[in-house]
């Protein structure tokens, strides 16, 4: 059985996880960031003498300026040491599962083999590897990362040995330092997030009917993005960087109701713009069916309606004003 899958963020894969240019800094007892501290006072030790003769002529000259530190960011917030602390426990995880006290395997990229007779005699079969959250804690050089995959488990309400896959959380702490990343404890299992049972309530109130052209616009444009048929430059605004999804993953596709935020005009002035929520049917080659839907927005040219962005969400009523709403283009060459 395969155990791992790759997932958009990170590989999860735990013999590929544990990066070889980043070595194991300080953690517990049962890391392998002592043997790696020991080692390195021993080397300044000998460097510290060298240099001691030139650090004290360096005192009689002006000190240079000191330039600021340049800290990689990407988006979110999270530096990307941060985010390969989050590639890192996904790999810890899944060689936490997969490993048995016969076969640590690549668990003893990250603890040491003294710790490995907790083990199971068997390994956990899992799939679906992935990150949930990454989050620093405070000040202290750890983040705190949430990891999830479906886990085979026995179902205990079967009388016939049936098992499922339930998806489990994880947290692991990460201490990120010079010397590299360590993981400071074992992966804690966490309950999964809690659900919002309150109603979600769009902002689309308005039916679009077959016979309108926002309508048309919609079903041209869902057709060329999702299922190959027709140009879709055709129907999307100048500018604008959607391009189709390469190859196309669905065979036919019919789109069962479109909403709109306001009255979508058949004779639109240039510039007007309105907001869709689209529902869809998609059919694959081999006949596998799916629901889909899709917030758009539209943009006016020439009294006709064009696609201009793939909204990152649908917008809810209780968020107030429709003209704000986020949206991002799709990827070229793929969505």
């Amino acid at each position: 059985m395969k155990k791992l899958r790759k997932t958009a963020a990170a590989s999860a894969d735990p013999d590929a996880a544990a990066p070889t240019a980043l070595s194991a800094a300080q953690g517990s007892s049962w890391t392998h960031g002592r043997s790696l501290a020991q080692r390195a006072v021993t080397g300044l030790l000998y460097v510290g003498i060298a240099c001691g003769v030139l650090a004290l002529g360096m005192q009689l000259l002006p000190p240079p300026a000191k330039p600021a530190a340049a800290v990689l960011t990407a988006d979110g917030g999270l530096t990307v040491v941060q985010q390969q602390a989050g590639a890192y426990a996904t790999g810890f995880v899944g060689a936490w599962l997969s490993a048995t006290r016969q076969q640590p395997g690549t668990l003893l990229d990250y603890i040491d083999e003294s710790s490995t007779s907790m083990l199971s005699e068997s390994p956990w079969d899992y799939r679906d590897l992935g990150i949930v959250s990454i989050d620093p804690v405070d000040e202290t050089g750890v983040v705190s990362v949430v990891v999830a995959a479906n886990i085979e488990e026995y179902d205990m309400t079967s009388d016939k040995g049936l098992t499922f896959w339930p998806r489990r959380y994880f947290s692991v702490p990460v201490r990120i330092a010079d010397a590299g990343l360590a993981v400071v404890a074992l992966p804690t299992p966490l309950a999964a997030p809690v659900r919002d049972a309150t109603n979600v309530q769009l902002s689309y109130t308005k039916t679009v009917s077959p016979n309108r052209s926002a309508r048309t616009t919609v079903e041209a444009f869902l057709a060329a993005y999702l299922a190959g048929s027709g140009d879709i430059t055709r129907v999307i605004s100048p500018g604008s960087t959607i391009s189709a999804v390469l190859p196309a993953p669905y065979q036919e596709l019919k789109v069962t109701d479109i909403r709109s935020d306001r009255e979508a005009s058949d004779t639109p002035a240039g510039g007007d713009v309105v907001h869709v929520f689209a529902t869809a049917d998609v059919t694959s080659a081999s006949g596998q069916r799916l629901t889909t839907t899709y917030a758009l927005t539209l943009t006016a040219r020439d009294g006709r309606w064009e696609t201009t962005t793939v909204d990152l969400a649908p917008q809810e009523s209780s968020t107030g004003a429709t003209s704000t709403t986020k949206s991002t283009p799709t990827p070229t060459p793929s969505r």
